[in-house]
């Protein structure tokens, strides 16, 4: 009454595949900014810059109603040389930022760079790169009273980089699985992987990371449905990671949607791709992921040398997009838009319907557009700087990971498969209904030896025993005992009186 458990491909406990898996990734980012005054703040390439605002009450008559910050008192501000510094006036009242000569001010040594940025209105602001160390103390020609303080170091600040930080990212691994549990309806896989992630910059590479774990997971044998924690979200979530250690916009703080990694989280069924349950044909649809797949042809598969195999290809496309647009809360406000596509490929063995080879093609997308107004803080490479007009800065990425996952080894026997039905559940039920025949025959052959035996057994008893006294017979006419056997297991006594 115990069948073996059988899968497609043809399964056993202990059964388990492996396949190498590689990932390249190629990207493209660009920014503007409007006005385009502003690309360097927004977009880079990173420069050294500080910045000292202007404050005031409306009045600028002590040191507590107008003042820079950092103020006149600080006198550990300091800027290396090359520093470009700006002034932003968040004041009410115009102010100026002019070298303190040295009649006013004595401890500006001659030699010292000059500036005067003249009236700076408000939201208006001033720069100056400098070039020459020393202690500079300015003031505002409008307000004498305002006086700041500010030290140029002899050393040189880092020389600009007029391109980006970027570096080829690629993946390489292994990833495979072991059937650990088996019956007539679920296999319960363990999936395991082992993948590092590679960074090179020209002829130098590096790993950030390698990633090892494994976790287990039922597949439904019938259906092909598989439980959570499917082994399509780990590899998108690896994919994820690749795209977390890809710069963003000038290796600045923008990434990529963590869309991708979500791609399956609202899905209700995921279909396993280790396997189909075949015999396929051309053009069949096939449900792989969480759609169906289509058959568009076959081709041969080389797994090594001398083993060609012959093979279905399967092909479909998932994709999903977003758009979204942020309140003027911290700023004016932006929008956002960002898609994923995944072109998928598989190949089937004919024989076995396990997977030989697969090849994707992940395509991200995100465009940003942030709107500031006056007074907003713009952030970029160099930093977070205010800005005096209306801007708008765009920011676009796209990525392009193709991704190959190819069969390194098996167990399997890759000349059988499950026989074809309406599942191996419906295969299980045929298969215990012509067994219950078996055990109703061989219960009713027992149950007919035992009551053969029985009878005998009494019988002979029944010889054996001393006879008895028979009474003498009663007045009247006596009854009449006639048997009838209606059946091997059935017994009825007719009793008819002859009166």
């Amino acid at each position: 009454m115990v069948s073996s458990a059988s899968a497609a491909p043809l399964l056993s406990v202990r059964s388990n595949a492996n396949y190498h898996l590689n990932a390249s990734m190629q990207s493209t980012q660009s920014c503007n900014a409007t006005p385009v005054t502003y690309n360097q703040t927004a977009c880079g390439p990173y420069q050294p810059r500080a910045l000292v605002n202007i404050y005031d009450n409306g009045t600028c008559v002590s040191i507590y109603s107008c003042y820079y910050s950092p103020s006149y008192f600080y006198y550990n501000f300091s800027v290396q040389l090359g520093t470009t510094v700006m002034w932003f006036n968040y004041g009410s009242l115009e102010h100026t930022v002019t070298l303190c000569p040295t009649a006013i001010c004595s401890t500006n040594k001659p030699g010292l760079q000059q500036f005067d940025s003249g009236p700076i209105a408000h939201y208006g602001s001033y720069s100056v790169t400098f070039i020459t160390a020393g202690n500079y103390i300015y003031y505002d020609t409008l307000h004498p009273l305002l006086r700041g303080n500010l030290i140029v170091s002899i050393t040189p600040a880092p020389i600009s980089s007029s391109s980006s930080f970027m570096p080829t990212i690629s993946l390489d691994g292994s990833i495979g699985w072991t059937v650990n549990g088996l019956d007539n309806d679920v296999a319960v896989l363990n999936v395991s992987h082992q993948v590092s992630i590679v960074a090179s910059l020209g002829p130098a590479s590096f790993t950030p990371v390698t990633e090892t774990g494994s976790f287990s997971q039922s597949i439904n044998l019938a259906t092909r449905v598989e439980s959570a924690g499917t082994a399509t979200s780990v590899i998108l979530g690896i994919i994820q990671k690749m795209l977390s250690y890809y710069p963003g916009y000038y290796g600045y703080g923008y990434g990529y949607s963590p869309g991708l990694g979500q791609l399956l989280s609202s899905q209700k069924e995921v279909y396993t791709f280790w396997w189909v349950n075949g015999p396929l044909t051309n053009g069949q649809p096939v449900q792989i992921l969480t759609g169906y797949s289509s058959v568009v042809g076959s081709e041969t598969v080389n797994l090594g040398p001398g083993n060609n195999r012959n093979a279905w290809i399967v092909e479909s496309e998932l994709s999903q997009s977003l758009s979204t647009t942020s309140p003027p809360i911290i700023t004016s406000g932006g929008s956002s838009d960002q898609s994923f596509k995944l072109d998928l490929r598989f190949d089937y063995d004919k024989a076995s319907d396990l997977l030989l080879r697969s090849s994707a093609t992940i395509s991200v997308a995100s465009s940003q557009t942030q709107n500031y107004k006056p007074g907003d803080y713009l952030c970029g490479p160099s930093g977070c700087f205010p800005v005096s007009d209306s801007v708008t800065v765009s920011h676009h990425m796209s990525a392009t990971i193709p991704i190959t996952l190819k069969l390194t080894s098996t167990s399997l026997d890759l000349s059988k498969r499950d026989p074809p039905g309406n599942g191996l559940t419906a295969l299980a039920a045929s298969l215990l209904s012509t067994m219950s025949l078996w055990v109703y025959a061989g219960v009713g052959i027992v149950g007919a030896g035992a009551v053969v035996t029985a009878t005998w057994f009494l019988r002979r008893r029944a010889r054996t025993r001393a006879p008895l006294t028979q009474p003498g017979p009663t007045p009247g006419p006596s009854p009449t005992v006639t048997p009838t056997v209606t059946s091997t297991q059935n017994v009825c006594f007719i009793i008819s009186d002859t009166r």
